[in-house]
């Protein structure tokens, strides 16, 4: 079965000692970036991974024109 998926992630990570609650690292190494941080200083270290996923496509409403479409079928 062939099915339409979209799949982002947002991952972003700080440092309580040194940044507080802002984020200070972000995407794919964020989170490994952290965790080394922690390693190398012991410091409390957060990572927030926020993932959303979709399937499939909204159908287009009934009477909705593709503007592309109209231009291109317009009498010039």
């Amino acid at each position: 079965m062939n099915r339409d998926t979209f799949v982002a992630r947002d991952v972003r990570a700080g440092c309580f000692v040194c940044h507080g609650g802002d984020a200070h690292w972000w995407g794919g190494p964020a989170q490994g970036t952290a965790a080394r941080h922690h390693d190398a200083t012991g410091h409390a270290t957060w990572c927030d991974v926020y993932m959303s996923v979709r399937y499939g496509e909204e159908a287009p409403a009934p009477g909705q024109l593709d503007i592309e479409a109209a231009i291109a079928g317009a009498p010039a």
